[in-house]
C-alpha cells in the first residue's frame, strides 16, 4: 500500500502513476472506442442531411464538429447521440483507468487492464450514467417548478396581475430556490468529474455517486478548487513534456531513415505529414492560434503541399500517417490518464478529510468477492485426509437395512 498524506502534495503523484503502460492502455482504448463512435454517427449525421461524404472528409477529416451547421431535425438527433456517447465512453474509461490507479495505490500489481474495464463497464457501467442523469433530472424539476409558477403571472383578465403581487411576496422563497439551482448546477458538474473516482474507490452505487457529489461540494469547496486547478495545471504540463518529446523522436526517426534510405523516406515521410494535416486540419489551425515558440515546438510550421508519388510509396505514407495518429492518441491519452489519476488521488485525500476514512485500508466489494472464491478454490483443491477418501458431511454413508424379525438369519436360504 501506497503511504498516502492526504493533502495537496498527493496530487504530484499523478503523472508518475499515469505514465504506465496499463492506465495509458485504458485511456486509449476509451479514446478509440468513444471518439471513433463519435465521428461515425457524425458522419451519418452529415449523409442524412445529404451532404457529400467526399466534401465533408475533405473539409473536417477526424475532427467533424457540425455545431452551427443549418442540419434537419434528425440529422442533429443523431449528431446528439454521438455527442452522449462520447461523454459516456469518458465516464465509463475514467472510471477504469481511477480504478486501475486505486488498485495501484493498494498495492495490487497484479491487476489488469482487462479487470479495470470489465468493472467499469459491466459493474459500474449503470451507475457511472445514472448519477449525472439523476442530478440533472432533479435540477430540470426545479426548474420547472419555477417556470409554472411563472406562468400563474400569464393568466388573462387581470388575474395574472393579482397573483403577480403574491408571488412578489415570496420572493426570498424563489431567490432561496435559484440558489439552490446554482448548487444544482455546480452538483452536476461535480459529478461528472469526481463519479469515476467514487464508484472506483468505493465499489458502491449511484446513490454514493450523488451523495459524495453534494456532500464534497458542500463540506470541501476551496479543496475542490485548489488541488482540481493543481490537477489541470499537471495534465496539461504532462501533454506538453509528452508531446514535445515526441515530436523530437519523429524528427530523429526521420533524420536517421532518411540517411539510409536517402530520398525515398525523405518523401514518404513529408507525404505522411500531409495526410496527417489533412485528416486533423481544424485541430491544426487551432493549434496555429497558439503562440509561435510553442506552435513550433509542437507542429510542423508551415502548411504542407501534396506531392505525387508511386502508388507503392502512397501506401506507404498513408500506412506511417495512420501510425502517426496512433502516437497522438497515445499523447492525448497520457494528460486524460493524469486527470483521471489526479482525481483519484483528490478524492481520497478529501473523503479521509471530511469522513476521516482511509479508503485505500478498506476491502471492497470485488476484493471480498474474490477472497470468497479462493478460499472456495482451496477448499475444493486441499488434500484428501489420510486412511480413507474424503467424505462430506451431507452425505453421510446409508445405514445397513435391519433384518426382518422372523426368527430366522437372513442369510441362510
Amino acid at each position: 500500500m501506497v503511504a498516502m498524506r492526504f493533502d495537496y502534495r498527493d496530487l504530484f503523484r499523478a503523472p508518475r502513476i499515469a505514465f504506465s503502460f496499463q492506465r495509458l492502455w485504458i485511456q486509449f482504448l476509451g479514446i478509440l472506442a468513444g471518439y471513433g463512435g463519435y465521428v461515425v454517427l457524425t458522419y451519418l449525421a452529415f449523409l442524412l442531411a445529404g451532404a457529400n461524404l467526399g466534401v465533408a472528409w475533405s473539409s473536417y477529416g477526424l475532427v467533424p464538429c457540425p455545431i452551427g451547421m443549418p442540419l434537419p431535425w434528425h440529422s442533429k438527433i443523431l449528431f446528439a447521440l454521438g455527442v452522449v456517447f462520447l461523454v459516456y465512453a469518458c465516464l465509463v474509461t475514467s472510471t477504469a483507468v481511477a480504478r486501475a490507479a486505486y488498485m495501484h495505490l493498494k498495492g495490487n500489481n497484479f491487476y489488469t487492464w482487462k479487470e479495470a474495464i470489465r468493472f467499469a463497464l459491466k459493474k459500474k457501467g449503470g451507475a457511472v450514467a445514472a448519477t449525472p442523469i439523476a442530478i440533472l433530472v432533479i435540477l430540470f424539476f426545479v426548474a420547472l417548478g419555477g417556470v409554472v409558477v411563472g406562468l400563474f403571472g400569464r393568466i388573462p383578465w387581470g388575474i395574472g396581475d393579482v397573483l403577480g403581487v403574491g408571488i412578489s411576496l415570496f420572493t426570498i422563497l424563489w431567490y432561496a430556490a435559484s440558489l439552490f439551482l446554482v448548487f444544482l448546477a455546480l452538483a452536476l458538474g461535480v459529478s461528472l468529474w469526481l463519479t469515476p473516482a467514487v464508484l472506483a474507490t468505493t465499489d458502491d452505487d449511484a446513490f454514493e455517486g450523488i451523495f459524495q457529489s453534494f456532500s464534497t461540494l458542500a463540506s470541501q469547496p476551496w479543496r475542490l478548487i485548489v488541488y482540481g486547478g493543481i490537477i489541470k495545471v499537471l495534465s496539461l504540463a504532462g501533454f506538453l513534456v509528452l508531446a514535445f518529446f515526441a515530436k523530437q523522436a519523429w524528427v530523429v526517426m526521420t533524420r536517421v531513415l532518411a540517411f539510409g534510405m536517402g530520398d525515398k523516406w525523405a518523401d514518404i515521410s513529408y507525404a505522411a505529414s500531409y495526410q496527417l494535416q489533412n485528416w486533423i486540419y481544424p485541430a491544426i489551425e487551432w493549434l496555429r492560434a497558439l503562440p509561435s515558440n510553442l506552435s513550433w515546438a509542437y507542429l510542423v510550421p508551415q502548411e504542407i503541399i501534396g506531392t505525387e508519388l508511386p502508388a507503392v510509396a502512397t501506401v506507404s505514407a498513408i500506412v506511417t500517417a495512420v501510425f502517426l495518429v496512433v502516437i497522438g492518441t497515445v499523447v492525448l491519452a497520457y494528460p486524460l490518464a493524469i486527470f483521471n489519476t489526479g482525481s483519484t488521488l483528490l478524492f481520497l485525500a478529501l473523503k479521509k478529510k471530511k469522513d476521516d476514512e482511509n479508503l485505500l485500508e478498506r476491502k471492497d466489494k470485488e476484493e471480498e468477492t474474490e477472497e470468497e472464491s479462493e478460499k472456495e478454490e482451496e477448499a475444493a483443491d486441499a488434500p484428501e485426509p489420510k486412511g480413507g477418501k474424503k467424505t462430506s458431511s451431507a452425505r453421510k454413508p446409508a445405514a445397513r437395512p435391519k433384518a426382518r424379525a422372523s426368527g430366522r438369519n437372513p442369510r441362510k436360504k
